[in-house]
């Protein structure tokens, strides 16, 4: 008998005040969704854009040599890898509606899949191809320059490799600690919750 009575005295004292109200994890749910949603249709259209762009300056009589179409051709390849990658992903994240608590952890675990994938695979084959892009558009601008064509292609360097060794890491870390973290966070309310209906 005193197991239970010590049972219903950890049973009366769990506290659950910290945990959040349905209401709040759905909304939580519903802004992580309209947030990935809102990125992914802004990249597509910059992508987008950047590629009519390209597209009218490499049909430009002024500017046609094959070093320079051969940069904006480089350049478009990057841009819709990008364009597709995130075409599928909103289909994925416009299906992500009305999930239960373990669909959400398992939706969130299948993101941080996709987005170490991303960042191993897609990210670096979108960003080969740019890269090349501008060291191409860049060495057609200035190769005739003498010391500023020298001094502005070592700068497109240096920003590539800034781009490559510091933005892309850093910025990968900083969103696979969010998602794991959320992740952590949702697994902990949940078995919480599990104790409790116990």
């Amino acid at each position: 008998m005193d197991n239970l009575n010590e049972l219903k005295k950890v049973w009366l004292t769990a506290n659950t005040a910290d945990l959040p109200s349905s209401d709040e994890m759905v909304k939580a749910a519903k802004t992580y969704r309209s947030s990935k949603l809102r990125g992914k249709i802004l990249v597509i259209v910059i992508a987008l854009l950047l590629s009519a762009f390209m597209l009218i300056i490499m049909f430009d009589e002024k500017l046609s040599t094959l070093t320079f179409r051969l940069g904006g051709a480089f350049t478009i390849i990057g841009a819709m890898i990008l364009v597709i990658t995130n075409s599928r992903s909103i289909g994925r994240f416009y299906r992500f509606n009305d999930f239960s608590n373990q669909e959400y952890i398992k939706f969130l675990k299948q993101t941080r899949v996709n987005q170490i994938r991303f960042y191993k695979k897609t990210q670096v084959a979108s960003l080969i191809f740019s890269s090349i892009g501008l060291l191409l558009f860049v060495f057609q601008m200035e190769y005739k320059n003498g010391i500023t064509g020298i001094v502005v292609y070592l700068l497109a360097i240096v920003y590539l490799l800034y781009a490559w060794l510091v933005i892309r890491p850093t910025r990968f870390k900083k969103q696979s600690k969010k998602i794991n973290d959320k992740i952590k966070r949702l697994e902990t309310i949940l078995s919480t919750l599990e104790r409790n209906d116990k």
